[in-house]
């Protein structure tokens, strides 16, 4: 009798196809995620990886010619079956994944190919996302027939977890998100020895939000340019920076983490600049630079105030003493793994007066606070990093059969 041998594959011969959300490419939050998935996958000894991109690109000048991209655009989704069904597994992972306040057709978008690879039968991998709320019944009921059956479930925190116990999902991997895990060639810089406090302020377009059918980017393309409550954070965002500036002599530095087409951080710094009065003491880091330079520029600062989640994590890594401006949990949440509850202002709340008094506290603690946090930063990098390792056995078991 003769038997037949199937021969196993090795990592390297994997094909694995990654997806992201929408509009992914121009935050550098998603940009961070990506480089920290790639760096697990060249560690378990991944070489044949395609990313699909909505700028593709930027997506290979950010990530290197060795990775294969699929233009994210309408006139190409045709191809996308085709795509899906010639990968050995799809990863799918990023930021907030599953989420409708923005938009009720964002989870259409988002789990589509997803589905496309579970009706295929292509194993797929959740790499660490957050996710929830989702209101909707329609997007929570994509949400669960999307994500049920996965090979593997990873998620980044205690939210997210709930979400997926509430559509009826209970095998998973709570871990951290992957961006903790990030090595760069920043990551031993020295504490600044600045001789003026030195305040790098991440804003984004907060309040318009109203989880309606119509897409973020065409909301902002109306009323939501004339929202009073924005209007009125951006005022109280320049008077504050002020205050520190005469406080202090503070040098305040305006981030924009998001160039992309909806949010125009850049836009948003360049509205607050406009408001402030002492300029010479302000300036915008508006040449998109390049993330291991941002990263740098994290380290250089003494204190982050930031309404970007992954602002806040990058800069953990140096143990940056932050205050974030919470609009929907994420941020709260993150400062409770760190026990740092009471540096988070509500959205809402923000004032300059309230900030002012938080932020010259903060910068009154300077080292103690910042070694806190590094060594809290540190557990959770730590926890990070089964990321890789769930993610190395998954793929070792897909080599085998």
């Amino acid at each position: 009798m003769l038997s037949v041998r199937c021969r196993m594959k090795s990592l390297s011969e994997l094909k694995i196809l990654i997806d992201r959300i929408p509009f992914a490419e121009g935050n550098l939050g998603e940009e961070a995620i990506l480089a920290s998935l790639l760096q697990d996958l060249k560690e378990c000894g991944v070489t044949d990886v395609s990313v699909i991109s909505n700028m593709p690109d930027r997506t290979r000048s950010r990530h290197g010619s060795s990775i294969k991209v699929i233009t994210d655009k309408p006139g190409n989704w045709a191809a996308f079956p085709a795509q899906v069904k010639r990968a050995d597994i799809l990863i799918w992972g990023g930021g907030h994944m599953l989420q409708d306040r923005s938009s009720q057709l964002y989870i259409p978008c988002v789990v589509r190919n997803l589905m496309l690879a579970k009706i295929m039968r292509i194993p797929r991998f959740i790499y660490a996302p957050g996710m929830g709320p989702v209101v909707n019944h329609l997007g929570r009921s994509l949400s669960a027939a999307a994500i049920k059956g996965s090979r593997e479930i990873v998620i980044r925190d205690d939210s997210s977890a709930g979400f997926l116990n509430s559509i009826g999902i209970q095998r998973f991997h709570k871990t951290a998100d992957p961006v903790f895990s990030l090595k760069t060639d920043a990551d031993d810089l020295p504490p600044p020895d600045n001789d003026h406090p030195v305040v790098g302020f991440a804003p984004r377009r907060l309040f318009y939000r109203k989880g309606s059918i119509i897409p973020v980017k065409w909301q902002l393309g109306s009323s939501a340019d004339q929202n009073p409550e924005f209007e009125r954070f951006v005022r109280e965002t320049a008077s504050a920076c002020d205050q520190l500036i005469e406080k202090r002599k503070t040098e305040i530095i305006l981030l924009p983490m998001d160039l992309g087409p909806n949010p125009r951080d850049d836009l948003i710094c360049k509205q607050i600049f406009q408001n402030v009065k002492n300029k010479e003491n302000v300036s915008i880091i508006d040449n998109d630079p390049p993330l291991n330079d941002f990263i740098k520029i994290l380290g250089s600062l003494d204190l982050l105030v930031s309404a970007r989640l992954h602002g806040i994590i990058m800069s953990l890594r140096f143990g940056l003493p932050f205050i974030g401006i919470d609009s929907d949990g994420k941020i709260a949440q993150m400062a409770g793994m760190v026990d740092c509850h009471g540096r988070v202002i509500k959205d809402k709340q923000f004032s300059a007066e309230n900030f002012c008094d938080l932020a010259l506290q903060t910068l009154g603690q300077g080292s103690s606070l910042r070694q806190e946090l590094r060594n809290k930063g540190k557990i959770l990098r730590d926890r990070a990093r089964d990321n890789r390792l769930i993610l190395n056995r998954c793929l070792g078991e897909i080599a085998r059969n």
